[in-house]
């Protein structure tokens, strides 16, 4: 039927359609594929998208200790859980570090004690990439602070993460490494690092093309803000407002309608407080706008961001996720709970088909178990390209296939092999959805069945 329609129309179809749909049409043929997994498609599809009002919502339960993520509906008067999100690995101790394009960036670096592991996933499309070890760790440097950006260069169509480190927790400038998506490698940009401590993993507000952390200047102490260019692969600071400049308060930035804000958190004293300020022009100092402050009262602890309706994200001392208008003063319970305060997150999320076109061909979308030759060579390339599919339709019936064997010399082969490729090697196992796939640097991640919310 396809053949009989113009391509412009069947593009229009196609960009009406949810991602989960569209993510099992690339099974039907091969040209429906090259419509679907093409750039200018997937940018289409993202923009048609973007004004979804989605929030990326992250907790914690014990027994046994789990994160959960899923997605809700920032309604004006509510938020409305819509579903939750399948990792394809054991996420207990990881950060968010942001979420672009419908990819979002995790590093096990949420608890003391992480291994060095990042990854790219785009629930939406049910596939992640392990990322190859960066070059600044514990073992080579010694004991070090750092913080992470994840952004995406619009010029190059290329996703990047940029990691700010300092050796000693005190060395300035920083040493600083960048990621990019398209050479699968990390290099050294420490050249162009500014004199200057950033906050010790400092969530970022990714806005404007470029990552914002809060940092500040060391004699005299002056709080300012570091933001990193991801087309420009350049760093700047911005002044934050000029009252709270020697301020000791914590502090956080977050986006509200595509402006950089910043959240003075101040805990201390006879009266603790919040106070939301928004920065008008991005990058321009006078443009700061004190909007309100709420009192830290009604076991408000830890801001985490705005809603769309104004009203700031709190996670509770007794382990609620709610919401507060600082007009009326009046706590809204949004339906999660999570046993660590930390380890809550809410932000704004798009839902993206970026990350589909990985593998060559639709033939290769899904991992089948097979002896033959022809299939064995399609399980290795899918291993070289270090990616976890989980695609499944009718006209591609999966075989659950057997966690493989450790190889110690293929482990030491791919070590030798350098930033492509992943030190712990490929494994195959089967996915509670009965598809068998491979992932590179993952062999010992269990994979968790569906995880619903707590009410």
């Amino acid at each position: 039927m396809s053949d009989h329609l113009p391509q412009d129309v069947l593009i229009d179809i196609f960009a009406r359609l949810p991602t989960d749909t569209l993510v099992r049409l690339t099974s039907v043929c091969k040209s429906w594929y090259s419509v679907i997994a093409s750039p200018k498609f997937v940018s289409h599809h993202l923009n048609r998208n973007a004004d979804d009002r989605l929030l990326l919502v992250r907790h914690r339960t014990d027994k046994p200790k789990t994160d959960h993520y899923s997605l809700a509906l920032d309604g004006i008067d509510s938020l409305r859980l819509l579903k939750a999100l399948d990792l394809p690995f054991d996420s207990v101790g990881y950060s968010i570090v942001g979420s672009v394009n419908g990819v979002i960036c995790l590093s096990d670096d949420l608890e003391y004690g992480c291994m060095d592991d990042m990854f790219l996933w785009n629930p939406s499309i049910k596939k992640f990439l392990a990322l190859p070890k960066y070059n600044v760790t514990v073992h080579s440097h010694g004991s070090f602070s750092h913080c992470l950006g994840f952004g995406f260069d619009p010029v190059t169509n290329d996703f990047k993460v940029v990691r700010v480190v300092h050796p000693g927790c005190d060395r300035i400038p920083p040493l600083v490494e960048l990621y990019t998506h398209k050479t699968g490698r990390w290099r050294y940009i420490s050249e162009r690092a500014l004199p200057m401590m950033v906050t010790e993993r400092c969530q970022q507000a990714y806005v404007n093309g470029a990552a914002n952390w809060m940092a500040f200047h060391r004699g005299p102490f002056r709080n300012t803000i570091l933001s990193f260019n991801m087309s420009e692969e350049v760093f700047s600071k911005t002044l934050v407002p000029e009252s709270i400049t020697n301020d000791g308060c914590g502090m956080i930035l977050v986006v509200f309608k595509e402006s950089l804000c910043l959240i003075q958190q101040c805990v201390y004293g006879a009266e603790p407080h919040c106070v939301v300020w928004i920065m008008k022009e991005y990058g321009v100092p006078t443009s700061w706008s004190r909007l309100f402050r709420i009192e830290l009262s009604g076991g408000l602890r830890r801001p985490l961001g705005l809603r769309e309706n104004g009203e700031v994200i709190f996670a509770t001392r007794d382990g609620n996720l709610v919401s507060c208008d600082h007009r009326s003063r009046c706590i809204t319970y949004l339906g999660v709970r999570g046993t660590l305060c930390d380890a809550f997150y809410a932000d704004a999320y798009t839902e993206s088909l970026e990350l589909l076109k990985k593998l060559e061909s639709p033939e290769n979308l899904v991992v089948k178990k097979s002896n033959s030759t022809e299939e064995e060579g399609k399980l290795k390339e899918a291993e070289r390209l270090g990616m976890l599919n989980m695609l499944e339709s009718p006209e591609n019936p999966v075989v659950g296939g057997q966690k493989k064997k450790k190889n110690k010399n293929n482990k030491e082969e791919q070590e030798k092999e350098g930033a492509r490729r992943i030190s712990y090697g490929g494994t195959e196992r089967e996915l509670d959805n009965g598809v068998s796939g491979l992932v590179e640097g993952a062999e010992d991640y269990a994979l968790k069945p569906r995880a619903w919310f707590a009410r």
